[in-house]
């Protein structure tokens, strides 16, 4: 296998394991990570130069192919590939990664006004609902028998659960936070919240 040119990412075993299931062009892995970023959103531009580098790991194979009178290539997983997409579904999974530009601007809102405050967590309800409707899409398919990749709803709802557990939980918390911001008279001061503190640390939600 050749020379590996950069280490793998989540993005990367995220096209590889759609070039398992059957092959893609980089426009159809890009609907598809448009559909499910939940889990591994990145830059549209990744997507797409993403398995030319799986391709030089010798982890995928590409062909070139006429469509509409415009050329195109289609990518495939090679056995290599297939190894080591077996060898990273073995490995112990790493801890999640949250990077909600939303919750940082509301973690240090007490520099900034109350208005950016409330844009901040609207933009989390916003995202929230959003989510919500890209798992209504994704379970609407599987209904109508519109799925791309058939036989394979038992494990599809596995994350959809998740999924659309994680964005009512985050709609039911943006609608408490709102409630409590409002009644703030700005973000440098509110009510005690040696209350709200104790709660949280005993596992309790206010919401």
């Amino acid at each position: 296998m050749p020379g590996r040119t950069k280490k793998l990412t989540s993005v990367s075993y995220g096209i590889l394991g759609l070039l398992g299931l059957r092959p893609h062009t980089p426009y159809e892995l890009a609907q598809q990570f448009r559909r499910s970023g939940t889990f591994w959103a990145t830059a549209e531009s990744v997507v797409y130069n993403e398995p030319k580098a799986l391709v030089a790991h010798g982890l995928a194979s590409a062909a070139a192919e006429a469509s509409g009178g415009r050329r195109r290539t289609r990518y495939s997983i090679t056995p290599a590939g297939r190894a080591e997409l077996r060898r990273w579904l073995s490995d112990p999974a790493a801890e999640p990664q949250f990077q909600f530009d939303a919750m940082m601007k509301i973690l240090f809102s007490d520099l900034g006004d109350k208005d950016d405050l409330l844009g901040a967590i609207e933009a989390m309800r916003a995202w929230a609902d959003r989510t919500q409707a890209g798992a209504a899409m994704i379970t609407h398919d599987h209904t109508t028998g519109d799925e791309p990749y058939p036989g394979r709803a038992h494990i599809v709802g596995l994350t959809q659960a998740y999924r659309v557990g994680l964005a009512q939980m985050t709609r039911q918390w943006a609608d408490w936070a709102e409630q409590q911001v409002r009644c703030w008279p700005d973000t440098h001061s509110g009510p005690d919240p040696t209350g709200l503190l104790t709660r949280l640390g005993a596992g309790r939600t206010p919401w």
